[in-house]
């Protein structure tokens, strides 16, 4: 392809792309087969698969980092799906830089009034103070959009695409707000079937101490051990140590999938019902 007809390609994409999406008939039955094939996702790697598949034909992306649970409060889970790494890391300083991008997306998002968020590479929304645009710099995300759903009964679900190809316009914003009911029920659905699963092969639902609800429940805000500690009157060696039993409890390799699995088991529930 030359120079000329790339550009003429690219020209031809961007206006696409600043029109709202009106849907030929081709579009609209791979919408459809979006929405059924949806329903059909009961586990963690039916959603990979269905996202890396017909969801890259409206929102091409390489990166879907996904969260549910309470957004305002902190007290949510997450998950992170790329096109280069199916499994979700066990990098704890990974995880902490994940949270600390979902935390300043969510912000920004409840401040524009629960409105598509979306930032370009170019985006200088606030400069070296702006906590978004550093968190998207750090985890190399370039243009993103995200966007999520109203709580109900303290459950909402809030995605984040990465590594676009372009600034997201009028088209992946209206598509965004039309897939939102699917990627939230998708969501809910396989984290729901994975935490029954686990809890199956398992046979019993751990049983975590007072003080491991405590410390998983302050972990939820993504606090340091230190942190935690001072929180508990604890030493942070020793917050590391409950951590540690928490993890071989859950059956878990790192802090967010503790959060993840406590959430979904209901433990938060049950201690505030001791």
């Amino acid at each position: 392809m030359n120079d000329d007809t790339k550009a003429m390609s690219n020209h031809q994409n961007n206006r696409i792309e600043d029109s709202p999406f009106a849907p030929s008939t081709q579009e609209l039955e791979r919408l459809l087969f979006a929405i059924e094939s949806s329903l059909q996702i009961n586990r963690r790697f039916q959603f990979f698969l269905w996202a890396q598949g017909v969801l890259q034909s409206f929102l091409p992306h390489q990166t879907l980092i996904c969260v549910s649970g309470n957004l305002e409060s902190g007290q949510f889970q997450f998950d992170s799906f790329a096109s280069d790494l199916v499994a979700h890391g066990d990098d704890p300083e990974a995880d902490e830089s994940t949270r600390i991008l979902i935390l300043a997306a969510i912000e920004s998002w409840i401040q524009g009034d629960r409105n598509v968020l979306s930032r370009g590479i170019d985006s200088a929304d606030g400069g070296t103070n702006d906590g978004l645009q550093n968190a998207i710099l750090e985890l190399g995300l370039g243009n993103i959009i995200a966007h999520g759903t109203r709580e109900f009964s303290n459950q909402a679900s809030f995605f984040i695409f990465g590594r676009m190809t372009r600034k997201a316009g009028k088209r992946s914003i209206s598509l965004i707000e039309s897939l939102m009911p699917i990627l939230h029920f998708a969501l809910h659905r396989y984290n729901k079937n994975e935490a029954v699963q686990t809890a199956n092969s398992q046979g019993v639902v751990p049983v975590l101490s007072e003080r491991e609800l405590q410390i998983i429940h302050s972990d939820c805000g993504g606090k340091t051990n230190g942190e935690i500690g001072v929180d508990l009157s604890i030493s942070p060696l020793t917050v590391k140590n409950h951590m540690q039993r928490i993890l071989r409890k859950l059956g878990v390799n790192n802090r967010a999938q503790a959060v993840a699995r406590s959430i979904a088991l209901g433990l938060f529930d049950k201690r505030r019902h001791q």
